[in-house]
């Protein structure tokens, strides 16, 4: 009998951000505590690490624009005061009321594009959100043709406005890699005067505000401000020159007084701050691990395990892992789901939940999770009942037969589902009276077996591997991120990696990194290999074989022979995990 080989490899990783960090002088911290309030102030308080920022101007603004509320927003989750409810009001409403026409704000101006998506994103909206997406593609429309942005459409490039662009478009999904984010430093680069500071336009006198809104693009593209200079003159060296002993800096050098406003964009800078300082995260809330799997009309759309505080969430903090779109809209009622990956709710369809099988009875927002916790989002109509798969074995040799048993639930018990489809590998069975289908497959390999019936929800996914379990090699993963052969019979299925641990180093959010490896068939029979992954979802999610995710891998090997696979890491440039990540690549062989 022809038995199946398995290999198995560890990678690992350390994920990381350092950059330069400059001293803010105490004495330009107390110079802005003592000046009036407002929204540039707070922010720059608070990247400065000042404890007690004062919130008390908010309740007497006048906010009439775009760009008023997002400033307010990004001075509130500056100090992680939250933006949907401040002073009984929710900012974030307020703000996507001036959506229009795929962009937000005035449609002659580009600056409120940039300062919505920071407060957008600053508030916990997902990269893929519809507004956010509209608004980029408004944004890189806009691009002038030097690389630079204007505030507004037809003018000549700036620097802050190029400096905002590119901080607004790295949120919005950009990588420094990116072309459009290159063009823009390149006219940066080219606007550097020769005292090391910024001009506002191409040729002007350099000033702090201009360095300052630079300095912060640096700091959240990773770019080392000193790594920019004129002759022996850096960004840091003319801001020196601008700095007054009571702690204010000047806007240019022929000022006799300090700016508030510049000082608080310096003090940011020199912080290694950046737009937004930081993103709202509720305070007080456990975020618990939980399993969830959303379902949509046609196919599954997500399977994966995240955390999150309440059902809702977990749609906002999945998507990056599992790459879908959604849309969260304000009600009167509180938040609702009213989309992912384009199937909008209409009529009487629309996107529902449950937890651990059953219907709750409060909105996904209201529904507090428990670790552990199993959440199932789908879209289809109420009272639609799951269905579950379940497999008698989950690891069988070839020519031993399998029972999948369908179950539905009918909010009390489990109930057998006859009459059921059960799908392996495009495969279509029937489930008989008592809920089942007998499979007795003839191939070796790993299989993905669900069950689907009108007016049900779709089931779980079951994996069945199918070929011996006793020859293994395993490819162990490993990330740490800082916040990115045996024989059968006379015929021998035979194969040998030459890597059993692949780390991938430090990397940073937006980066990527590849190994390569090895696969030798030292067996007497031509093999066919394929691939998959367990582990942390950020392996799970973003392994490349190579180029293509690992899923897609596959590979025929003659006698004796050697090939070279490359694997490649990429770490999302919106992933919000830290620490030390791990995880299986694992190598299945069967004879060719």
């Amino acid at each position: 009998m022809k038995k199946k080989l398995i290999a198995s490899i560890i990678l690992s990783l350390v994920l990381s951000i350092s950059l330069v960090r400059a001293e803010v002088n105490q004495s330009t911290i107390n110079y802005l505590v003592n000046q009036p309030q407002n929204q540039w102030i707070t922010m720059a308080l608070s990247a400065s690490n000042y404890g007690d920022p004062d919130l008390s101007y908010i309740a007497n603004l006048s906010l009439s624009t775009a760009n008023d509320y997002s400033k307010t927003i990004l001075a509130l989750t500056s100090v992680n005061e939250n933006p949907y409810n401040y002073n009984s009001l929710n900012y974030l409403i307020n703000l996507e009321n001036f959506v229009n026409n795929n962009q937000i704000g005035e449609t002659t101006l580009i600056s409120d594009d940039f300062w919505g998506i920071m407060a957008f994103r600053s508030a916990g909206y997902d990269t893929n959100n519809t507004i956010i997406q509209n608004s980029k593609s408004y944004i890189l429309d806009s691009q002038n043709v030097d690389g630079g942005f204007s505030y507004a459409l037809g003018n000549e490039s700036d620097t802050n406005d190029t400096a905002a662009a590119i901080m607004a478009l790295l949120d919005a999904g950009l990588t420094i890699s990116s072309s459009e984010i290159q063009n823009a430093l390149t006219y940066l680069q080219s606007s550097q005067n020769v005292d090391g500071g910024f001009p506002y336009n191409l040729g002007g006198v350099s000033d702090s505000g201009s360095d300052a809104w630079v300095m912060a693009a640096f700091n959240k593209a990773g770019i080392n401000p000193n790594s920019w200079q004129q002759g022996e003159n850096t960004l840091f060296d003319h801001l020196e020159t601008l700095y007054l002993e009571d702690g204010s800096y000047k806007w240019v050098s022929e000022d006799s007084s300090g700016s508030s406003m510049m000082t608080a964009y310096v003090a940011l800078a020199l912080s290694n701050g950046t737009y937004p300082v930081n993103y709202y995260t509720p305070l007080n809330i456990i975020q618990e691990t939980v399993s969830l799997r959303i379902e949509g009309s046609n196919e599954t759309i997500c399977e994966t395990q995240v955390e999150a505080s309440n059902a809702l969430e977990v749609i906002v903090n999945a998507a990056s892992i599992c790459g879908y779109t959604y849309n969260i809209q304000e009600t009167e009622y509180g938040p609702y789901l009213n989309m992912i990956n384009g199937e909008e709710a209409s009529g009487m369809l629309g996107w529902l939940y449950r937890v651990n099988w059953l219907s709750p009875a409060v909105g996904a927002n209201d529904y507090e999770l428990a670790n552990g916790d199993q959440v199932l989002w789908y879209f289809g109509e109420w009272g639609m009942q799951p269905l579950r798969l379940i497999l008698s074995n989950e690891q069988v040799e070839l020519g031993e037969e399998v029972t999948a048993l369908v179950e539905y639930f009918n909010d009390t018990n489990w109930l057998v589902a006859n009459q059921a489809t059960v799908i392996i590998n495009n495969e279509v069975h029937l489930t008989d009276e008592l809920g089942q289908v007998t499979l007795n497959l003839v191939s070796n390999g790993n299989y993905n077996i669900y069950a689907d019936k009108d007016n049900f929800i779709r089931s779980n996914r079951a994996e069945l591997s199918v070929g011996s379990s006793n020859n293994s090699q395993t490819v162990n993963l490993v990330v740490n991120v800082n916040n990115p052969g045996g024989p059968g019979d006379d015929n021998v299925i035979s194969f040998v990696v030459d890597l059993a641990n692949s780390n991938f180093g430090t990397l940073e959010p937006g980066e990527e990194a590849i190994n390569l490896l090895s696969i030798t068939n030292t067996g007497t029979l031509p093999l066919y290999l394929e691939a998959s992954v367990t582990g942390d979802n950020l392996f799970q999610s973003n392994l490349y074989l190579n180029q293509e995710l690992w899923e897609s891998y596959s590979d025929n090997y003659g006698l004796g022979q050697t090939k070279e696979v490359e694997l490649e890491l990429q770490i999302p440039t919106n992933y919000q995990g830290n620490g030390l990540k791990q995880g299986d690549l694992i190598f299945w062989a069967s004879g060719g």
